[in-house]
């Protein structure tokens, strides 16, 4: 598996995990990332030719951006090596916050914002496009 820049279509080839599957119809998921690429804030995790993820920081404002991973369900396998790249990007990133939000009830994903460095910070209701509540977490350096 090798980590590059974000490229046109990666987005579309990444096999969603169930986890993500509500993302599918939000407006955002088949944006244009080569702005983001270009600057270093959009990477694709390439295995031979799968996607098996992508992993954007959009800037919001000076010093603070989102944070956002797109996984299939065959990036398991590569997790550590998909971890060590997000935290080296969030490192040099260059942002004071990050935040980053993760589904009610996804342990794993709590476990992961853990061990990259974020805290919990509150509960955000009806938050995502289905109206499920989702938890917001900050990386602050």
């Amino acid at each position: 598996m090798i980590v590059r820049p974000w490229q046109k279509g990666d987005t579309e080839k990444v096999q969603i995990q169930q986890a993500q599957s509500y993302m599918y119809g939000a407006p955002e998921i088949t944006a244009d990332l080569t702005e983001l690429s270009t600057a270093g804030l959009a990477w694709s995790f390439d295995d031979n030719g799968e996607i098996l993820g992508i992993a954007v920081v959009a800037p919001q404002w000076e010093n603070r951006a989102m944070a956002l991973v797109l996984m299939s369900e065959s990036a398991g396998r590569h997790f550590h090596k998909i971890h060590r790249a997000v935290n080296r990007f969030l490192d040099i990133a260059g942002f004071r916050r990050v935040e980053a939000t993760v589904d009610v009830g996804f342990d794993a994903g709590d476990r992961w914002m853990k061990m990259l460095g974020f805290e919990f910070e509150g509960l955000m209701r009806a938050y995502r496009p289905d109206g499920a509540d989702m938890k917001l977490y900050a990386r602050i350096t």
